[in-house]
């Protein structure tokens, strides 16, 4: 069963992916908090071989990502169907446009949402963190990541939980 806000039928995944530091966890509990939606980050599951190359500032190669996205797209389908009442948060770079194209096709009911921030933020973010990817390790990925389509919905976050909530509500709105 698919829930609705204001008569809209909502999509089953709401997928938030952007650069390391952008705060798409931060977006993602804030959403999860305000509607009482789960939210996965699923930057937790990610292979032994993608943490020994954020550990070596390493670049991810196709094949890592190939086979974390394998094993997500199970992960996303166990977790909506334990609340398939309630869409589903997920919070991930999704740095290449090819995974998010293959999740899109195993996943219809999936909307991505790009989630931006000032890059001397995301610097700031970064140093910030106790436990994470280092600076270093998140500069090396930068360069990986391929923005998607100029239309794509984004959430800005530069400010505060309440900034993330009216942004999100826009989207909703349409």
């Amino acid at each position: 069963m698919q829930q609705a806000i204001n008569g809209m039928t909502l999509p089953t995944v709401w997928f938030l992916f952007g650069l390391s530091g952008s705060g798409k966890s931060f977006a993602g509990d804030v959403l999860s908090r305000h509607y009482g939606w789960p939210v996965y980050h699923a930057d937790d599951d990610i292979t032994s071989a993608m943490r020994e190359a954020l550990n070596t500032t390493q670049p991810f190669t196709d094949a890592m990502r190939d086979e974390f996205f394998v094993v997500l797209l199970q992960t996303i389908r166990q977790r909506v169907s334990r609340e398939p009442d309630k869409p589903l948060i997920v919070t991930q770079g999704a740095y290449k446009k090819r995974h998010r194209d293959w999740l899109q096709a195993r996943l219809p009911q999936i909307r991505f949402i790009w989630v931006k921030s000032d890059p001397q933020l995301i610097v700031d973010r970064l140093r910030s963190r106790r436990d994470g990817i280092s600076v270093a390790s998140a500069s090396a990925l930068t360069n990986d990541f391929e923005a998607p389509d100029p239309k794509a919905e984004v959430l800005v976050n530069d400010c505060s939980a309440d900034d993330i909530l009216l942004q999100f509500q826009a989207l909703l709105r349409g």
